[in-house]
């Protein structure tokens, strides 16, 4: 609710609270009131983003708000996006309501605790162990694989992987890398390598969770 301030010449914003159709407040005099809904802040699309191979998915993910940009105007999609930042965005992009899940020794102080929590409560996210989760840690390609088929709950694959460095994927991760990969969520490299121990970048990152969303 808003009221004309006749001496400012300008709309005051002064509250109201919302009970299903109804919006109830308290005023003290009266003048001109309205109801207005303050417009959405676009969201900018980063600026070293044009003409990159994951436009698409990097823009998508920022117009949902899941994923931002740094304050000097960039993305950065090439650079390495670490375990907190991923979950966050997959908290983020998913929806997932706030939870209270698993606070970790090393997450207790961190400033995506309530995103990682969240996402162990809906068991997509778990740690080195039961105290260490490595929140800063850069994320390698076969953690997202196993993040992203948790959030999606994709359907097991009766396949194995046909990549030439597949004995490099570690066993708790093989089925996440195939369900991922045959999919079409996550893809190889056009060596037939899928570089399960590579660092993932914020551009594979923002591909994967827009495929998974779509």
């Amino acid at each position: 609710v808003y009221y004309y301030d006749e001496t400012a010449a300008k709309w005051l914003d002064i509250g109201g609270a919302i009970s299903g159709s109804t919006i109830t407040v308290q005023v003290d005099h009266f003048t001109k009131f309205a109801l207005m809904a303050a417009e959405k802040e676009q969201q900018q699309v980063p600026k070293d983003i044009a003409g990159h191979w994951a436009y698409n998915s990097i823009n998508e993910l920022v117009s949902l708000g899941a994923i931002a940009g740094y304050p000097d105007g960039s993305f950065r999609p090439d650079s390495s996006i670490t375990r907190a930042e991923f979950a966050t965005v997959l908290a983020k992009a998913f929806k997932m309501e706030p939870r209270n899940g698993k606070v970790f020794s090393d997450t207790a102080g961190h400033w995506a605790r309530d995103y990682i929590a969240t996402a162990a409560a809906n068991g997509i996210v778990s740690g080195y162990d039961d105290n260490a989760f490595g929140p800063d840690d850069l994320i390698t390609r076969e953690q997202m694989a196993v993040m992203i088929v948790k959030a999606t709950g994709l359907t097991p694959v009766e396949e194995e992987t046909t990549f030439s460095d597949s004995s490099h994927i570690a066993d708790w991760a093989r089925e996440a890398v195939v369900r991922a990969t045959r999919n079409g969520i996550m893809s190889g490299y056009p060596d037939n390598t899928v570089r399960p121990l590579s660092n993932a970048t914020k551009a594979e990152a923002a591909t994967v969770i827009a495929k998974a969303l779509n």
